[in-house]
């Protein structure tokens, strides 16, 4: 039969194992616990980066008859729409729609009235437009240089204007 001082030191004993092991654990748990943040937080930004790239081609192409109107228009778009993702930075003076990153380039504007079915009154509009965006992580993960990842999304759109 054990007396009462080798019954504490022995629930002693187990707190102090339990313990331990939770401190190996917590490194481990908060490592998986940050990579899934840090994941989802990339992703959404990712998905938000993508959609604005596209309403800026689609605006772009239907709104627009010059490639530097195109320009414009697809930055306006493409900033208004990511004003609110981590890395997002505003123009002179605070100015949305003229951001600085991301980086929105029309890499493609064609406005043709030549061809079946179009005519100067229905051209036939396309732009494909180009958005990267520096995104910082919450974790200093070892294996990504500077904390930082360039999200980037290439998206074109075509329409017959006026119809």
């Amino acid at each position: 039969m054990s007396t009462p001082t080798e019954h504490r030191t022995r629930h002693r004993s187990r707190r102090g194992q339990a313990l331990v092991e939770f401190a190996i654990l917590l490194p481990l748990l908060a490592a998986l616990a940050g990579g899934a943040i840090d994941f989802a937080r990339v992703y959404q930004a990712s998905m938000a980066l993508q959609s604005a790239t596209r309403n800026g081609a689609e605006s772009a192409a239907t709104t627009t008859a010059t490639s530097a109107a195109a320009q414009a228009e697809a930055q306006r778009v493409v900033c208004t729409e990511t004003q609110r993702l981590p890395g997002f930075v505003a123009g002179s003076g605070g100015s949305v729609p003229t951001c600085t990153d991301p980086d929105v380039t029309v890499t493609s504007f064609t406005y043709s009235t030549s061809g079946s079915g179009f005519s100067a009154s229905y051209p036939l509009v396309s732009a494909t437009v180009y958005s990267e965006l520096g995104f910082s992580l919450l974790i200093p993960w070892p294996f990504i240089p500077d904390g930082e990842w360039t999200l980037s999304t290439e998206q074109s759109f075509s329409v017959v204007q006026n119809r």
